[in-house]
């Protein structure tokens, strides 16, 4: 009967070192959630880790574009510079004023040959899509709207490849161009129309100030006669003696934007944006956008109203899709209008890393509470240990064999039994791990080498042509007249120059001449190209007829 008195006792002892092991292990539990929040970065959140990944995108975003403007101006300069030396050198070899270039064919002519390889020059150094020079000077005064056309020239790249053989005239004598192997573009006109030209009258209005302060970037606006749209950076030519002959510099469209000024990132659907809006304001007829340079962007197509989304973010919100983005004040011209650079992504996007770190929280969670499983574990066996070796004492003295304790025998009943039980189903979900494995395994490779076929279909698609000429061809389908697209359904049927002379009854030289109008305003340069793109649109017509009748 001692035995037992001291046996409970030793059990309220036993008592207070369990207290002891659960308070350390409620303290390990709380360090180690700590030190995970830490380490993984939870108390940052998803909106800040957002915002400072966007904030610093905007800047990288800005830093490039200040960079390219800086290198426009500087050639911009040298442009002006040039352009008024080649003026002046030849109004006093010819003994005339400027005045003099006006209704004189001859004149205008000269200056044009004076300056065109300054121009294409400059064009084949800067970073840019085209070059032009507006002089304050026009063939026939007499005619109509005459105070508001200029002559001058404008040199356009027909394509991103920078070379001297891809250059167009958009504006300027035809004739001088061919002579120097520059074809006309197939929106070609003779002179500026000063009232499509973007701020005109306050772009040269700025003639009094120095030319480093000077340059100037215009608004948004549509070329025309295309559906390109460009922004302008423009500066005026001034002589030395003050007399501002016109105005100058350099083209940015917005296919050479979105080329050049895509970003690296490791945001997967990033856009970034450029306006001279209001701050907080996207609207996509006065911005460009761009991407990043692997892989797709969704560009904002729309105007977006904005709003605070805290932690430094804004909401940009339109009638059929949201962003998430970040908003820079800069100024990239002395003294000029205010532009707005935006670093966006998704709203889709950003609720889905929002999901995922809570998904990770609560991962996290389930990992404390393993270990937490663990450590009592560790901590209970560190607890029976001397009760089991009490019981083995007990079994020694044989006293009925049983330890007299009869909350130990059911607790050591019920771990056997639930040993075995948890046994049992642990075989049975490893079998069905292993199973859902080998499924999960088949699935995967079908899924792998599905992807790889549509990936090399999609690049062998991609390849095929330009995306940029194929475009013109499109546009230039509707400028055709009813005679080119005669022809041109004849060329698609298969048929050759003579047939078609046989089938229409004209000319072959007339065929040639037609020929060469369908060539010039589809952008093609052979028939074989001409076929092609035709073949590749009559496809995509039937892909979407396709989609229309599962529709």
């Amino acid at each position: 009967m001692k035995l037992l008195p001291g046996f409970t006792s030793k059990k309220r002892s036993m008592k207070r070192k369990l207290f002891a092991y659960m308070f350390i292990l409620v303290a390990l539990v709380l360090t180690l959630l700590f030190s995970g929040l830490l380490l993984l970065g939870q108390f940052t959140g998803a909106e800040q880790t957002t915002f400072e990944t966007l904030d610093f995108q905007a800047d990288v975003f800005y830093r490039q574009i200040e960079s390219h403007i800086e290198g426009l101006a500087v050639m911009s300069i040298q442009l002006s510079v040039d352009t008024a030396d080649a003026i002046e050198k030849y109004l006093s070899e010819n003994h005339i004023g400027f005045s003099d270039i006006n209704d004189s064919e001859i004149n205008i002519a000269a200056v044009q040959e004076a300056t065109f390889n300054i121009l294409r020059q400059k064009l084949l150094e800067a970073k840019c899509s085209g070059a032009f020079i507006v002089l304050n000077a026009t063939v026939n005064t007499d005619a109509d709207k005459a105070a508001n056309s200029h002559t001058g020239l404008y040199l356009q790249r027909s394509s991103l490849d920078y070379s001297d053989t891809g250059i167009l005239l958009y504006r300027g004598l035809t004739q001088l161009g061919k002579e120097h192997g520059v074809m006309p573009h197939r929106k070609w006109r003779l002179e500026f129309n000063t009232d499509l030209f973007p701020n005109y009258a306050q772009l040269t209005a700025d003639s009094k100030l120095p030319l480093t302060s000077a340059y100037r970037l215009s608004d948004i606006f549509t070329l025309t006669g295309t559906s390109e749209r460009a922004v302008l950076m423009t500066l005026p030519i001034i002589g030395r003696d003050g007399t501002v002959y016109g105005l100058c510099g350099f083209e940015i469209s917005e296919s050479y934007f979105r080329h050049t000024f895509s970003q690296p990132s490791k945001l997967e659907h990033a856009v970034f944006t450029i306006n001279k809006g209001s701050e907080g304001i996207i609207n996509h007829a006065d911005s460009f956008s761009c991407g990043i340079t692997d892989g797709y962007y969704l560009p904002p197509n729309e105007a977006y109203r904005s709003s605070s989304f805290g932690n430094g973010l804004t909401l940009f919100q339109g009638d059929t899709s949201s962003y998430i983005g970040v908003t820079k004040q800069v100024n990239l011209c002395k003294d000029s209008d205010t532009f707005y650079l935006t670093a966006l992504v998704p709203k889709q996007d950003f609720d889905r890393w929002v999901l995922d770190d809570t998904i990770r929280i609560l991962l996290l969670v389930l990992l404390i509470l393993t270990a937490t499983i663990g450590c009592s574990y560790f901590f209970t066996r560190r607890y029976l240990s001397p009760i089991k070796k009490s019981l083995e004492q007990l079994k020694q003295k044989e006293y009925d064999r049983n330890s007299g304790i009869s909350e130990i025998d059911d607790l050591f009943a019920f771990l056997a039994e639930q040993d075995r039980i948890n046994e049992a189903a642990f075989d049975t979900m490893r079998k069905e791990k292993a199973d859902m494995q080998t499924s999960l395994d088949q699935i995967r490779n079908a899924h792998d080498e599905t992807m790889q076929q549509v990936e090399r279909l999609a690049y062998s698609r991609k390849n095929e042509v330009d995306p940029y000429d194929y475009e013109d061809f499109k546009n230039g389908l509707k400028f055709l007249t009813e005679r080119e697209k005669e022809i041109l359904d004849l060329y698609i049927a298969g048929k050759t120059v003579k047939e078609i002379v046989a089938l229409t009854g004209l000319k072959e030289s007339t065929i040639r001449f037609h020929n060469r109008n369908i060539y010039t305003k589809l952008n093609v340069h052979s028939l074989k190209q001409l076929l092609r793109y035709a073949a590749i649109m009559k496809q995509e017509e039937g892909e979407r007829g396709k989609t229309n009748g599962i529709s």
